[in-house]
């Protein structure tokens, strides 16, 4: 966590939380990203990985902003600024590569261990 400001005094117990909790929400973000174009788009397909890759990108925007403005982490000066979104690079990467990169390997898995493929 060299690209965020710790603050050990509140504990290791608090830093693992507040991780944890952020891992959690990046998977149901993830999921609703998913649940969200297999509506609109055949799942498949460049079109449909680019929609996830923007809406992972906009919701690293968003869950950043909405940190610093209620003060639940900041940035080390370690951590490279986008200046356009005022984001931290690795947050951003993050939820941009994750969130298509995810939903492509549980597609495969799926495909593979699916019923009908197994007969």
């Amino acid at each position: 966590m060299f690209a965020y400001q710790t603050d050990l005094s509140e504990g290791l117990f608090k830093s693992l939380l507040s991780c944890s909790l952020a891992s959690v929400i990046d998977a149901v973000v993830t999921v609703a990203i998913y649940g969200l174009l297999a509506r609109l788009m055949k799942p498949n397909g460049a079109k449909f990985y680019l929609g996830a890759a923007v809406l992972g990108a906009m919701c690293a925007v968003f869950f950043e902003w909405f940190a610093f403005r209620f003060g639940l982490w900041a940035y080390s000066e370690q951590m490279i600024v986008l200046p356009v979104f005022k984001t931290g690079l690795l947050p951003f990467v993050q939820l941009t590569i994750l969130v298509p990169l995810t939903i492509w390997i549980a597609a495969k898995l799926f495909r593979r261990n699916s019923p009908s493929r197994q007969a």
